[in-house]
């Protein structure tokens, strides 16, 4: 039932973008509602990414004396619904003939501010790449830092109502006028699954492994038809080459009443090889072994969850820990070695729909271990923080979780959310995205 969020006709209107902020509009940072920037996108916020800052001129990663931006991509979605007499029914909306999905990915470089975090602004989209369909969901493949192997050209995968899987890299554009120095980006075409099955489904979310120590790449999604299915991102021996993107595993993973249950959420852990793990509007979270199928290593189901599970994230620099989000309002804790029960949960006030650790763990900082964005739907934003993930401990105790602050501009369903960081607490942000009024902020 919760599909039907994603597939309802929308306000035809605003199918322009258009800056809603504009500086001395709004005289203080409270009157705004405690964010910096807005904007409205032409088609249904679905998903909002952000990567690591970006160098101007050399293209990787950054350094903090040279001028930087920080490439976010929101992901849309909207359904066409054909001309009748009542509206179409969105719990049918998926096998409808006479409707049609079309999606954006919108790309934004947000500047390196240059005295305050109040200065970030999404500016004008750097690029804009009408999808086959409509992009459900998205991931930024995270750089290996300290590896030989390592992908140079940032990539982005993205989850398309069609079923496919695309993967574009974020490049920098070659400028032909030598009077200029302004630095353009786009995100080339790498990459997709190819057609296949007719009843693949919807691919609802994906997710990367970014804890191989390999040459190739996994990327894990999830279906509406109740699958799970495994990839290969193979790059032929040159990492700046156009990769191969080859669908290897493919099961039966969730159901509900006997029928097949939308798979929301996926995601490998890190520390535990060949685990996958995935959520479902059938109240359960299993933990997969890939090279068995047949049935889940272990199942935590509606004891636990009071709905649907909608969101599960591998903390980045600690093997084991896990985060798990529910449309019952709460984010729970996990470690993969003591899956009785959840070391902690919190709730956040609204279904919870994505999940971001705080992008200093992935370099493995100890600081904000433990502090996770939070897109809470109806809810809005949270920012939460488990304090037993701070400092070097690890075995992890069951301890309360603290939600630090909340941000409720939005007024719809908050669907993306993450992290804009340039490397110090003075330079950090978040940023949101949401549904039907189709807005995105930038925020304290």
């Amino acid at each position: 039932w919760l599909l039907g969020l994603l597939f309802s006709e929308s306000d035809p209107g605003e199918t322009t973008l258009r800056r809603h902020h504009t500086a001395g509009k709004m005289s203080t940072q409270e009157e705004k509602g405690g964010w910096f920037d807005a904007l409205t996108t032409p088609l249904n916020a679905c998903s909002l990414e952000t990567y690591f800052p970006i160098t101007r001129d050399d293209g990787i990663n950054s350094s903090s004396d040279k001028p930087s931006d920080v490439p976010l991509v929101v992901g849309c979605y909207q359904l066409n619904e054909s001309s009748q007499s009542e509206p179409e029914d969105p719990d049918t909306a998926s096998s409808s003939a006479g409707s049609s999905r079309c999606g954006e990915l919108r790309l934004h470089m947000i500047p390196t501010p240059s005295t305050s975090k109040t200065e970030m602004q999404f500016g004008d989209a750097a690029c804009v790449l009408q999808m086959e369909s409509g992009v459900l969901d998205g991931k930024w493949k995270r750089r290996r830092k300290n590896n030989q192997t390592a992908v140079e050209i940032p990539l982005f995968a993205s989850a398309c109502a069609s079923g496919s899987i695309h993967i574009h890299g974020l490049e920098k554009n070659m400028s032909t006028d030598s009077t200029t120095d302004t630095t353009s980006w786009s995100l080339n075409h790498l990459a997709s699954t190819e057609d296949g099955r007719s009843d693949t489904g919807l691919c609802l979310a994906l997710a990367w492994n970014d804890y191989l120590n390999e040459s190739e790449d996994q990327i894990v999604s999830s279906y509406s038809n109740g699958e799970v299915a495994i990839h290969q991102v193979s790059y032929h021996g040159d990492t700046n080459k156009a990769p191969k993107l080859e669908e290897t595993h493919r099961w039966n993973a969730h159901t509900l009443f006997g029928c097949p249950s939308e798979v929301w959420t996926c995601s490998f852990l890190r520390g535990a090889e060949n685990v996958v793990l995935s959520g479902a509007d059938d109240c359960s979270m299993k933990v997969w072994d890939i090279r068995q199928t047949q049935r889940p290593v272990h199942k935590v189901g509606d004891t636990e969850f009071e709905a649907g599970v909608t969101a599960i994230s591998s903390h980045p620099s600690l093997d084991n820990i896990f985060a798990v989000g529910s449309y019952d309002e709460h984010v729970r804790l996990y470690d993969y070695r003591k899956m009785a029960e959840p070391l902690s949960k919190v709730s956040v006030g609204g279904g919870v729909w994505r999940i971001k650790w705080h992008l200093s763990t992935w370099s493995g900082e100890s600081s904000c271990r433990g502090k996770l964005l939070v897109a809470a739907m109806h809810g809005g934003c949270r920012i939460v923080n488990f304090p037993s993930l701070d400092g070097g401990m690890e075995e992890y105790t069951a301890e309360e979780a603290d939600v630090l602050s909340e941000f409720t501009a939005h007024e719809s369903m908050a669907y993306g959310a993450d992290w804009i960081s340039f490397g110090s607490p003075e330079l950090e942000a978040a940023a949101s995205c949401s549904f039907y009024d189709r807005k995105a902020f930038i925020w304290e």
